[in-house]
């Protein structure tokens, strides 16, 4: 028989039901994701109200997830996490029907679902209750369950307890799910936007981009492409547009497809025309996107071929020779796309050294807090001479490694390399 509360039991109870509330809130205010939103339960309700075991489940389509939190072995708790939402258990109950299921004892437990004994003692489960989590409007997304591993009844403060703590569990789950929707559209979309490197006659080619936001949406507005023409030489971009989440990625896409349309009508046409005819293009759609950007075009192969590039307002690439000599293909750089598209561009080129390696990126391989650009170049020129000699997989790998640790924006890295002499 439940015993009632005493007058000066009243304040003991409010004042620990105020605290789990509190420590609660706590932890949940660091949460990111469900599996985290249900640690952060499972811990203050396991130290506060001695639960032995407490589960966040969330409805999925047709399925009930149930996050892993080391309460059994891990044969059952890896079996649980994705289960069919029609099973007949206490959690797919409640979040189906949204009317919280309470036991005193594992023989009422057993009343209600015959064919859980085995579950149920696995998980020391003798007494509680099983909630609904529901958002605005009634929409449920779930259930949680408090259980102890003895037959005990819940008093009402201890009801109206663990029915606050569900009501906050379910708003810091739905937010983690809409984060994590959001996240992972994102990387899709940026995933999307990254091309598919072409295989090039004598060429070998790789690439590199790390994204940075202080989102965690990992998205931004560089990029990079490799096209291959016609006449068997390759056409190389590499770009940065302002800012560092979806928006910037959506307008590097836009960006990114121009161009290539631009390059396929006309492959013959030299980077500075084609850069000219972008930037023309933009402004003639009202699109207001700033960015820079390189291209070069690489001729095809012959004893007079070339590197033609041209610089919108861009870090200068890097050619290194097949002996590991370093060269910064220093030019004076046109504007950046979106400040002036009437503005004539210009066109840069040098003879194509046998061997060679050319390397583009964007200035977050370079540039750090602190430290001027020239002297990150500096860093990567010595980078480079010193890996020159591995396969451009390899040096791109080490190479942002070395060089993004600490860095605060996006890098992308694009490398060519001429490999028809060791063929």
């Amino acid at each position: 028989m439940r015993v009632g509360l005493t007058t000066s039991e009243t304040p003991v109870r409010e004042d620990r039901g105020s605290g789990t509330l509190l420590s609660l809130a706590s932890a949940l205010a660091r949460t990111d994701s469900v599996e985290d939103v249900a640690l952060a339960v499972r811990d203050v309700m396991h130290a506060d109200l001695g639960a032995s075991f407490v589960s966040v489940s969330l409805v999925d389509g047709p399925w009930l997830l149930t996050p892993a939190l080391g309460q059994l072995d891990d044969d059952t708790e890896q079996r649980w996490l994705r289960l069919p939402l029609d099973l007949d258990t206490p959690a797919h109950r409640v979040a189906r029907a949204g009317r919280r299921l309470v036991f005193d004892s594992l023989a009422s437990l057993v009343a209600m679902f015959p064919h859980g004994r085995d579950a149920f003692e696995r998980a020391r489960l003798r007494s509680g209750v099983v909630l609904p989590m529901t958002i605005s409007d009634g929409y449920r997304i779930g259930s949680v369950t408090f259980a102890w591993d003895v037959d005990r009844t819940l008093t009402e403060d201890e009801v109206v307890l663990v029915t606050a703590v569900t009501d906050a569990t379910a708003q810091a789950a739905r937010r983690a799910q809409l984060y994590r929707e959001r996240r992972d559209v994102a990387h899709t979309l940026q995933a999307a936007m990254l091309p598919e490197l072409p295989a090039l006659p004598g060429l070998a080619v790789a690439s590199r981009y790390l994204p940075w936001s202080t989102t965690d949406e990992q998205v931004g507005g560089d990029w990079y492409d490799a096209i291959s023409p016609p006449d068997d030489g390759v056409l190389l971009v590499i770009g940065d547009v302002a800012g560092h989440d979806t928006e910037a990625a959506a307008r590097m896409g836009r960006v990114r497809s121009m161009f290539r349309a631009l390059a396929v009508d006309r492959p013959e046409e030299p980077p500075a025309a084609l850069v000219s005819r972008l930037d023309h293009v933009l402004s003639a759609l009202g699109d207001e996107t700033l960015a820079t950007l390189i291209v070069a075009r690489l001729d095809p192969p012959g004893p007079t071929r070339r590197l033609w590039w041209t610089t919108a307002g861009h870090p200068p690439p890097v050619l290194v020779d097949a002996a590991g000599r370093s060269t910064v293909l220093v030019a004076e750089p046109d504007l950046p796309l979106g400040v002036a598209p009437g503005r004539p561009r210009h066109d840069h080129d040098i003879p194509w050294p046998p061997g060679a390696t050319l390397v583009l990126y964007t200035d977050g391989l370079v540039e750090r807090r602190g430290r001027d650009v020239g002297d990150g170049i500096v860093v990567l020129r010595a980078a480079l001479e010193r890996t020159h000699t591995e396969d451009v997989e390899t040096l791109l790998g080490e190479l942002v490694t070395e060089h993004v640790a600490n860095s605060e924006d996006d890098c992308a890295v694009l490398a060519v390399r001429d490999v028809s002499a060791t063929r």
